[in-house]
């Protein structure tokens, strides 16, 4: 790995403060795979955050689309995903602004946390985060498979 080159970071959290012009620091450790532009999603599957998506995995899951739809229903889940979606380039700083409608579709105040997946970075509402575990929900661990083999 080159010097200064930080490893990509499959997960964890930050919360992070918006500045005055709605822009947020995405943490140096989970922006490696990025590079300088991301695509914001509106996560209308759930209403709860926005996922953001570097070049190439917002292309196969866009691309993915076609694997499901067909016809017209595929042409209306492109329309709905292309105008739920918005591009930003990270500045020096490491920070993308946000537009006011993506700000409030996550419910999403003065700060946000940051939730780290190995395929994307979801922005969330600290409430609306912890919401989601309160419902009791046990899933059938056997499916579950701790090989990376699969």
């Amino acid at each position: 790995m080159p010097a200064g080159t930080q490893p990509n970071c499959l997960g964890g959290s930050e919360v992070r403060k918006f500045d005055q012009v709605n822009r947020i620091t995405i943490p140096t450790r989970f922006r490696a795979r990025y590079g300088n532009t991301v695509y914001l999603f509106k996560n209308f599957q759930s209403n709860d955050c926005i996922v953001v998506y570097s070049e190439e995995d917002y292309l196969k899951v866009y691309d993915n689309l076609a694997k499901v739809y067909t016809g017209a229903e595929l042409t209306y889940v492109q329309r709905l995903f292309s105008n739920n979606i918005d591009m930003a380039v990270l500045d020096k700083a490491g920070r993308i602004t946000i537009k006011p409608d993506f700000i409030e579709f996550a419910g999403l105040t003065d700060e946000a946390l940051i939730i780290a997946h190995p395929d994307r970075i979801e922005l969330w509402n600290q409430e609306r985060w912890d919401a989601q575990f309160t419902t009791p929900i046990v899933p059938d661990l056997s499916k579950f498979n701790l090989s990376p083999r699969g």
